[in-house]
C-alpha cells in the first residue's frame, strides 16, 4: 500500500503584515509621505495609540513602501531623476515586496519582537537584548536590494532595561538610510531618551460610525446588534472590534453581563459554568478576553458613577438597574479598590499559571461581597 502523501498546511496569511488597507489614519500617512518627499525622513518614528487601532498595519505599510524604492544607479545624482513620491502607501498583496516583507524574507527588513525561548518552548515576556544586538548588526550592513533598511519594533513597551538601552545606542547614532518604527501602546512608560529621539505619530481611536461601517463591510452577515456591541466595547480600536467578532467576545460579554445582572446574589450555576469554560484546555485567550471585558465594564460603571451619567443603551439586559444597585451599595472608591484587588489576582494567574476557574470564581465572590 503506497504511503499517504504528506499534507503541507498553507501559511496563515492574516494579521497586520498581510493587511492591505489602513482605515482612518490618512493624516498620519500623509505626514510620513510629506517628510519622505521633502528628503528629511527621520530615522526613528514612535507610532502610538490604543491597542488594535492600526499601529502595526501602518508600520508595515511604511516598511513595504521603503523596501519598494528602487536602488539608484551609479551617477544618478548627475543625470537621473528620482521617482515621484506616490500619494499613498497603498500596495496590493500580489506585489512581490508585499509578500517578502510579510514573510520576513526581505533582506533589508527586520522585525524586532518577543521570541520563543528555546529552553522552555514558550514565548518570552520581553524583547531580550540579544535580539536587539542582532538587529544592530543588521543595521551596520549595506542595503542589499533597495536604498533603505527598515526595522519594526513590535512593540517597544516589551523592551526590558538592557534591550531598551541597547536600542537607544542605535537611535543616538543612526545609520544612513535607516528607518526604525517603534510601536507603543503606552509611550509615556518608555525611556525619555528613546522618546526624544523619535518623530512621534499618534494614531487616534476611530470614530464610532467609521468603525461600524468597516465592521459591516468585513462581516456583512453580522447582526446589527452584535456589530454595535463589538464597536461599543472596542473604544475606537478596529482591531479590538474584529477580535470581539472573531474570538467570540460578543457572546462572552453577554454571559458576563447575565452573571453581573444577578448581583448582589450571583447565579452560582452560571458562575461555575462560565468558570469551567474559561478554565478549559487551550482557553487561555478566552480567559484573557473575559478579564479584559470585565475590566472594561467596571471602567464603564466607574465612569458613570463619577459623572452621574446613565447608559445611553444597555449592553445586556438589566445593565441600567445593575449600575444603579452598585452605585447605591458602595462608594466609587470602594469599587475601585475592589477592582485593583481583582486585577492583582488575575495578574498572578498569568504570571504563575494559577487555576483560572478558581481565580474567576474568587473574583466574583469578592464582587458579591460588596453587596452584603
Amino acid at each position: 500500500m503506497p504511503p499517504k502523501p504528506k499534507v503541507v498546511e498553507a501559511p496563515v496569511e492574516t494579521g497586520p503584515a498581510w493587511t492591505e488597507r489602513l482605515v482612518g489614519h490618512e493624516a498620519a500617512e500623509q505626514a510620513f509621505l510629506k517628510a519622505f518627499a521633502a528628503g528629511r525622513l527621520p530615522h526613528a518614528w514612535l507610532i502610538s495609540g490604543p491597542r488594535g487601532v492600526g499601529k502595526a498595519t501602518f508600520a508595515y505599510r511604511i516598511a513595504r513602501f521603503l523596501m519598494a524604492r528602487p536602488m539608484q544607479a551609479e551617477g544618478g545624482l548627475f543625470g537621473e531623476v528620482a521617482p515621484a513620491t506616490p500619494p499613498t502607501l497603498e500596495m496590493t498583496r500580489d506585489h512581490h515586496v508585499f509578500r517578502q516583507v510579510a514573510q520576513q524574507g526581505h533582506p533589508d527588513f527586520r522585525l524586532l519582537c518577543r521570541t520563543v525561548n528555546p529552553k522552555s518552548g514558550k514565548l518570552r515576556t520581553e524583547i531580550i537584548v540579544e535580539d536587539v544586538r542582532q538587529v544592530i548588526d543588521f543595521l551596520h550592513l549595506k542595503p542589499a536590494v533597495c536604498p533603505w533598511r527598515a526595522v519594526i519594533v513590535d512593540c517597544a513597551d516589551e523592551l526590558n532595561d538592557s534591550s531598551a538601552n541597547a536600542l537607544l545606542k542605535i537611535l543616538e547614532e543612526p545609520r544612513p538610510n535607516t528607518v526604525i518604527l517603534l510601536l507603543s501602546h503606552a509611550p509615556q512608560a518608555l525611556l525619555p531618551t528613546i522618546r526624544s529621539r523619535c518623530r512621534k505619530l499618534v494614531l487616534q481611536p476611530l470614530p464610532h460610525d467609521l468603525a461600524a461601517a468597516e465592521l459591516a463591510a468585513r462581516y456583512p452577515d453580522m447582526k446589527a446588534q452584535d456589530r454595535e456591541l463589538a464597536v461599543a466595547t472596542a473604544g475606537g480600536s478596529l482591531g479590538q472590534a474584529i477580535r470581539m467578532t472573531e474570538q467570540g467576545g460578543i457572546g462572552l460579554l453577554r454571559e458576563i453581563g447575565a452573571l453581573l445582572a444577578s448581583w448582589p446574589k450571583l447565579d452560582a450555576a452560571l458562575l461555575h459554568r462560565l468558570g469551567d469554560k474559561l478554565a478549559g484546555r487551550d482557553q487561555g485567550a478566552q480567559f484573557d478576553l473575559a478579564v479584559e471585558l470585565l475590566g472594561w465594564w467596571f471602567a464603564r460603571m466607574a465612569r458613570m458613577a463619577a459623572t452621574g451619567e446613565t447608559p445611553g443603551s444597555q449592553l445586556f439586559e438589566g445593565e441600567t438597574a445593575l449600575i444603579a444597585r452598585m452605585q447605591a451599595a458602595a462608594s466609587l472608591d470602594r469599587w475601585l479598590a475592589l477592582w485593583e484587588k481583582v486585577s492583582r489576582l488575575f495578574d498572578r494567574v498569568r504570571s504563575v499559571n494559577l487555576d483560572r476557574k478558581q481565580a474567576w470564581v474568587a473574583a466574583f465572590l469578592a464582587i458579591e461581597g460588596i453587596g452584603r
